[in-house]
C-alpha cells in the first residue's frame, strides 16, 4: 500500500500541470497515468504544433465555452487566468508566440517542445509518476481514498480526477472513470463527440469527397440559428469537415439529443450580396454562352463541385451548352451557392473528435473544483462538463482548472 497526501489520476495536460504547481509548494503528490507515457494527446494537438492557449481567451469566455449548466460562470478561467498561465510557462523556460486568430504556440511550433518541457520539469522537481497504472476502483472511507490498479493499491487524503473526456480514446481518455464517479452518486452529463466532422444526408457525397472551398457554415434548427462560422470547408464521403465545421459541431449533439432536426446551410460567397452574385453568374453565362455549363463555371468553382450543383439546379447534363439552358436554372444555381442546405444526421465518433461534450455535472462542483458530494475529491480539465472551441480554449481550461485546484489546496482561495 503506497500512501500520499494527494494523488492525481490522469497524466494529461491538466494533471501534469497541477502536479508541477503542487510540487512547487512542497506538496506530497503522486501522478498516475494509465498509458505507457504521459501527455499523449497533447503531442497531437494543433496538428502537432500544440496550440497551447489563446491570447484572446479572457474576452471570449461566454462565446467560446459551453456547458449544459447554463448558469455556470466558468470561474476557473478568472481564478487562474491567462496571465498566470503564461507566467508559469515562462518560468519553465517555455516561451510562446501568437499566430492567426490569437492562437498561441511554442516558439518551435512543435508540440514535442511542450511535452518535453513538462516531462523534464516533472523529473527535475521530483514528481513521482507511475505509468501503466489504470485505476480500476476507488473507495472512500472517512478522510481517506483507496485506489486500486492492476498492480497495487494507493491511499491519499485528496484525490484529483484529471482523466479528460472521451475524445481520442487511444491516447488514454476512454471515459472509464465516469463509471467510478457514478458510484459516488455524481451526475455525468452523457459524453458525446465534439469538435468533430459532421455526417450529412445527401446522395452525392462520394462525388464531392475531397472538394475544398472557403465559405460560411450556418447551423440551425427551425428558425433558430445556433452557430455561424467561416473558413475552409472540406467535403468527405460521409459529410463535411474543416475548421468551421469543427466549431459548429459543439452545438450538434445537445440538440440532436433533444430530438431536434438539425440543418447546415453553406454559403460559398459570403462576401457578396445576393444581387452581386446573381450578376456575376448571369454575366459569366452570357459571356461564355458558347461553352458547356461545366466549362463556363470552372473559373468560379472547384471542378468536382460543378456537376453536383448543376444537377441540384435542374441541369442534369453538365455538358449541356449554356445557350441551351433556361436562365431560371442559373438563378436556382445562384441561390444554391449561398443557401445550400443539408440535414445533419450526426457526427463522426470519439476516435475522430478533438473534444467532448458532457462530463461531470458542474452543478455538483464547487468554485474550488471540489466535489459537493465527496469531500476531498477534485476535478480538472475535460472530465468536467465544459467544452471550449478550437483554438487553444480547451487547453486553457486545462491550465486554469489545474491552477484553481492548486490554489484551493494551498489555501489561496
Amino acid at each position: 500500500m503506497e500512501k500520499h497526501d494527494i494523488i492525481i489520476v490522469g497524466g494529461g495536460a491538466s494533471g501534469v500541470y497541477l502536479s508541477l504547481l503542487l510540487k512547487d509548494y512542497g506538496k506530497d503528490v503522486l501522478l498516475l497515468e494509465a498509458k505507457d507515457r504521459i501527455l499523449k494527446k497533447l503531442l497531437t494537438t494543433g496538428n502537432g504544433r500544440c496550440n497551447i492557449t489563446n491570447e484572446n481567451v479572457m474576452n471570449e469566455i461566454e462565446d467560446r465555452y459551453t456547458c449544459s449548466n447554463k448558469r455556470y460562470t466558468f470561474s476557473p478561467l478568472y481564478t487562474y487566468p491567462l496571465e498566470e498561465t503564461l507566467g508559469y510557462f515562462s518560468s519553465l523556460g517555455l516561451h510562446l508566440k501568437t499566430l492567426d486568430d490569437h492562437k498561441m504556440y511554442p516558439l518551435s511550433l512543435q508540440a514535442s517542445s511542450v511535452v518535453d518541457t513538462l516531462r523534464l520539469s516533472l523529473e527535475e522537481k521530483g514528481v513521482p509518476v507511475h505509468l501503466q497504472s489504470k485505476v480500476k476502483n476507488i473507495r472512500k472511507d472517512p478522510g481517506i481514498f483507496t485506489l486500486t490498479t492492476d498492480e497495487r493499491e494507493y491511499q491519499c487524503k485528496t484525490l484529483v480526477i484529471s482523466t479528460g473526456g472521451m475524445s481520442a480514446p487511444n491516447t488514454g481518455s476512454d471515459g472509464s472513470i465516469f463509471k467510478l464517479l457514478k458510484a459516488f452518486k455524481h451526475t455525468i452529463i452523457t459524453p458525446m463527440p465534439a469538435l468533430v466532422q459532421l455526417n450529412l444526408d445527401a446522395p452525392y457525397l462520394r462525388a464531392l469527397s475531397g472538394v475544398k472551398m472557403d465559405g460560411k457554415a450556418t447551423l440551425y434548427t427551425g428558425q433558430e440559428i445556433l452557430r455561424v462560422e467561416e473558413g475552409e470547408l472540406l467535403f468527405t464521403d460521409y459529410g463535411i469537415s474543416g475548421p468551421p465545421i469543427l466549431q459548429v459541431s459543439r452545438f450538434v449533439h445537445p440538440n440532436l439529443f433533444g430530438g431536434k432536426p438539425l440543418y447546415l446551410r453553406l454559403n460559398f460567397f459570403p462576401e457578396m450580396t445576393e444581387d452581386e452574385l446573381k450578376d456575376l453568374v448571369l454575366n459569366q453565362m452570357a459571356l461564355l454562352s458558347h461553352r458547356t455549363c461545366q466549362d463556363a463555371l470552372r473559373s468560379l468553382l472547384p471542378g468536382k463541385l460543378i456537376p453536383v450543383l448543376l444537377k441540384e439546379s435542374g441541369i442534369q447534363r453538365p455538358s449541356t451548352l449554356v445557350s441551351d439552358v433556361d436562365p431560371k436554372h442559373f438563378l436556382t444555381l445562384t441561390k444554391l451557392l449561398q443557401n445550400w442546405e443539408f440535414q445533419i444526421m450526426g457526427t463522426q465518433s470519439f476516435n475522430s473528435a478533438q473534444g467532448t461534450y458532457g462530463g461531470v455535472d458542474t452543478r455538483e462542483v464547487k468554485e474550488t473544483l471540489e466535489s459537493t458530494i465527496v469531500p476531498g475529491l477534485y476535478f480538472t480539465g475535460e472530465v468536467l462538463d465544459v467544452l471550449g472551441a478550437c483554438g487553444g480554449y480547451n487547453l486553457q481550461w486545462a491550465w486554469s482548472t489545474a491552477g484553481t485546484v492548486m490554489k484551493a489546496l494551498t489555501h489561496q482561495l
